[in-house]
């Protein structure tokens, strides 16, 4: 036996083999299982195999039965955790891609892949029909007289159980922290009430998300007759004690979620909410706010903030792309890079040094939060960046910019060249970095979408040079 083989036992008898490649081939000739086969019918990575080993050691099925199956009934997470040693769980699936010639697929996988499209497909007209339904139910109530007359005009919203999760984040400490010592962040807010007193004086204002409280009480300061805030995170019983403490009479605080609860005025004059997240979008808060638009603003109120871009540039920093990508390649003399793939599929948030901007930015999305839909996190646009300086372009650089359109305006930005807010900035690395010299125009394409199984989250496409990488804001 060659020093690097180790005995490998059937997946599915008690035969052991000399090694896994002799272990392979007994599984195709005793039990007619080929993972080659298996890989292209379920389109599994080193992951899905992983899984799929641990499974049947877990439920000890038999080859009939994983034969048998018509979808992959091992994608439970829990299948990736560690249980004993054994060369299955080390091989290289990967190389299954290159071993034989490419066969062409059974009519049976056909068929399993016209039913998969075909669900898709269903699903999708599904979503358009709600879209269309929810479209509808928000003209109706801006053009209808009086309130809505049932809850059925109301704006579906993120699963309850889901939200559970979201809010439990918002009850520690550490992040309210995070936020209020964002000078950028709290100042902007302040200075938007407090400069424009004459627009907040005597007004009711709703504060949506009110954490600590902070944006209420500075609303109270501005004058505003009365302010309700609602947060459905534990951390308001804290806020209100801070309300309390402070002798602010006129704000109350309320524990709920605004969806399901009943305030104690219908409609208010101002909406006031710091609702953005990483990539401005991430956390889909902006869906509340547009349910609170259209259910609690009197007719001639304002939303502060009034209105939000988006914004991206070419970015090339070598270190960062060695400590970020590269460094997988070598881990303490070990190859990890199985794990490079991820690294960029996950958008690093983080602030980035402005030196390194290659390109100008350019806008690639606008909000008006007077009039956005809930379409908002599906967007596509072209966009042509000009570079500035010579380099070698590894990423681009999202961030945000988010604006008070008021008598005194204010406003602030996350830009890499602006002052750093807990915001940083959004980072999409790419493949294959390119080298760009100045007057270059670097053409693509840059594509968000609502991710399918994280409401909160965004499945964003970043098309260019030639090739479309897929990342996942979640």
């Amino acid at each position: 036996m060659d020093e690097g083989d180790e005995l490998t036992t059937c997946l599915f008898c008690t035969e052991t083999s000399a090694n896994i490649s002799v272990a392979i081939d007994h599984l195709d000739a005793r039990h007619k299982v080929n993972l080659s086969q298996l890989q292209r019918k379920f389109e599994m990575d080193q992951y899905s195999f992983i899984k799929l080993i641990n499974y049947i050691r877990a439920k000890k099925i038999s080859a009939e039965q994983l034969l048998s199956a018509e979808h992959p009934l091992w994608q439970d997470e829990k299948y990736l955790q560690p249980g004993e040693y054994e060369p299955w769980l080390c091989y290289d699936y990967e190389v299954l891609k290159t071993d034989g010639a490419p066969t062409q697929p059974s009519v049976l996988e056909l068929q399993q892949r016209i039913a998969e499209q075909s669900q898709l497909l269903q699903q999708a007209n599904e979503d358009m029909e709600r879209m269309r339904n929810d479209y509808k139910a928000l003209l109706q109530k801006v053009h209808a007289d009086g309130e809505p007359k049932g809850s059925d005009q109301s704006v579906p919203r993120n699963n309850v159980c889901l939200d559970n999760e979201y809010f439990k984040s918002y009850a520690h400490f550490g992040i309210h922290h995070e936020m209020l010592s964002d000078k950028v962040r709290t100042s902007t807010y302040r200075a938007s009430l407090l400069q424009n007193e004459a627009v907040v004086r005597g007004k009711t204002v709703l504060d949506v998300g009110c954490g600590t409280g902070i944006l209420s009480i500075f609303a109270s300061k501005a004058g505003a007759a009365r302010v309700v805030g609602i947060d459905n995170s534990d951390i308001v019983y804290t806020a209100m004690d801070i309300i309390r403490k402070n002798k602010v009479e006129n704000v109350e605080l309320i524990k709920g979620r605004l969806e399901d609860t009943d305030l104690p005025e219908t409609k208010y004059d101002i909406i006031i909410s710091e609702w953005m997240g990483y990539f401005l979008l991430y956390e889909s808060m902006l869906d509340s706010i547009i349910y609170a638009r259209e259910n609690h603003l009197n007719p001639n109120g304002i939303i502060l903030p009034s209105r939000c871009t988006l914004s991206l540039l070419g970015y090339g920093d070598d270190t960062l792309y060695a400590d970020e990508v590269e460094f997988w390649s070598n881990v303490y003399e070990v190859d990890m890079s199985d794990l490079r793939k991820q690294s960029i599929e996950e958008p690093l948030m983080q602030v980035v040094d402005a030196e390194f901007m290659l390109t100008e930015p350019e806008q690639i999305a606008n909000f008006d939060i007077m009039t956005v839909d809930m379409n908002y996190p599906n967007f596509t646009h072209q966009f042509s960046l000009k570079v500035t300086k010579p380099g070698r372009l590894s990423a681009f650089v999202g961030y945000f910019e988010t604006l008070f359109e008021l008598p005194s305006p204010v406003m602030f930005s996350t830009s890499p060249s602006a002052t750093p807010t807990h915001w940083k900035q959004t980072v999409f690395f790419i493949e294959n970095p390119q080298v760009v010299k100045e007057g270059d125009v670097i053409c693509g394409k840059i594509t968000s979408r609502r991710h399918k199984e994280d409401v909160r989250g965004l499945s964003v496409d970043i098309e260019v040079f030639g090739k479309k990488h897929k990342y996942n804001v979640v």
